[in-house]
C-alpha cells in the first residue's frame, strides 16, 4: 500500500480511506477492467448483424483491449496472486461475469444455427474453445511465446470461417 501510494502520490491515510486493504484495489481494479473490456467489446459487435462476425469481433475486440494496456494481464496475475479479502468471492465473481459473456455467445450462435446464417455444430464447445484460445493467446503474449496474429488469423481460418455456408465464407467473398 506503501508503494501504491507513492505512486498516486498521495498519502497512506488516504488511500486507506478508500481502500481498507491491498485486496480492495485488486477488487476495484478487476471490476473497473470487465466494465472497460465489456464497453470495449460491445463497441466492437454493436454494427454486426452475423453471430460468426459477433464472435470474431469478441476476439478482435479482446485483443485490441489488452495490446493497448500491455501491463495489464501481468498485473492482473500479480494482484491475483497477492489475493484479496476473500479470494474465493473474487473468482466466483469473474466466473459469473465470464459465463454470462459465454453463454450470450452460444445462444447468439445458436439462434445463427436456426436461421441457417451458420451451418450445424456444437456451439458451446465451439465458444469454449474460441475463449480458451483468447485466454492462452493472452497468457502466451505476455509470455512472449505467441504471435497473436498468426493465432488469432489460424482461429478464424480453421474454426469460425468454416461455420459459415459456403455462399458466406469470407474468402469467397474477396
Amino acid at each position: 500500500m506503501r508503494e501504491l501510494a507513492d505512486a498516486l502520490n498521495v498519502k497512506r491515510p488516504t488511500l486507506y480511506f478508500y481502500f481498507p486493504d491491498l485486496g480492495a484495489v485488486f477488487e476495484t481494479v478487476l471490476d473497473q477492467t470487465y466494465r472497460e473490456l465489456a464497453e470495449a467489446v460491445v463497441a466492437g459487435t454493436r454494427t454486426l448483424s452475423h453471430p460468426l462476425d459477433r464472435l470474431q469481433a469478441v476476439v478482435d475486440a479482446t485483443l485490441a483491449f489488452h495490446r493497448e494496456r500491455p501491463q495489464l494481464i501481468g498485473g492482473l496475475f500479480q494482484l491475483w496472486a497477492v489475493g484479496g479479502r476473500d479470494l474465493h468471492s473474487i473468482v466466483d465473481r469473474e466466473r459469473r461475469i465470464v459465463i454470462a459473456a459465454r453463454d450470450a455467445l452460444v445462444a447468439d450462435l445458436r439462434a445463427g444455427i436456426a436461421r441457417k446464417e451458420v451451418l450445424p455444430c456444437e456451439a458451446d464447445r465451439v465458444v469454449d474453445l474460441v475463449l480458451a484460445v483468447v485466454d492462452g493467446v493472452l497468457v502466451h503474449h505476455v509470455l512472449g511465446i505467441a504471435r497473436a496474429d498468426d493465432v488469432i488469423a489460424e482461429l478464424a481460418e480453421r474454426v469460425i470461417d468454416p461455420l459459415r455456408p459456403k455462399k458466406k465464407r469470407k474468402k469467397d467473398r474477396r
